[in-house]
């Protein structure tokens, strides 16, 4: 009897053990940031610089590195995404505010227009709409293997801030 006593105080001390270190991780888990950034896989982090590229929006305009002339806000999306469609409204809010507008926005969709036409009425009166495929400059220059991807970029082509929402990006970058 004795000994059933003691397995039953064995396995308290470590259901009690157990449950301290699971209250020690979520404690160590709330420290750290709620949302993802720019150094999750997926892409580039902030202070990298953008790769070459070349490409053009759906009015046949270039698109290029240099095209940066000021803080641009870049937004890559894929159809049928999920998260993609959770994030346009943001995006487009975000485009449409004076921090950015038109000429600073631009939203990248991967595939032909067919399978982007439920994105272009929102994205195309507040940013340059560029399509791509999957093995496009564009998203191997902001090195994007994850879809929704925001990135604020300044005028040197350096990545100020991303994420996988536009929630992501600081306040701060967008001034």
């Amino acid at each position: 009897m004795s000994v059933l006593y003691g397995l039953i105080a064995l396995f308290g001390a470590l259901t009690l053990l157990n449950l301290l270190l699971t209250f020690g991780i979520i404690r160590r888990l709330r420290q750290r940031p709620a949302t993802g950034s720019a150094t999750d896989p997926g892409m580039l982090p902030s202070g990298s610089l953008v790769g070459d590229f070349a490409a053009r929006d759906l009015s046949q305009q270039p698109l290029s590195r240099a095209d940066l002339d000021g803080r641009t806000l870049v937004g890559f999306f894929s159809p049928g995404c999920e998260a993609c469609s959770e994030q346009l409204p943001a995006f487009v809010a975000a485009a449409r505010s004076a921090a950015y507008g038109p000429r600073y926005s631009w939203a990248v969709v991967t595939g032909d227009a067919e399978s982007a036409s439920p994105y272009l009425p929102s994205l195309e009166p507040v940013a340059r709409v560029v399509l791509q495929n999957e093995d496009d400059s564009l998203l191997s220059a902001f090195s994007v293997r994850a879809f929704p991807s925001f990135f604020v970029v300044d005028a040197t082509g350096r990545v100020v801030a991303g994420g996988v929402a536009v929630d992501d990006l600081p306040v701060a970058a967008a001034a």
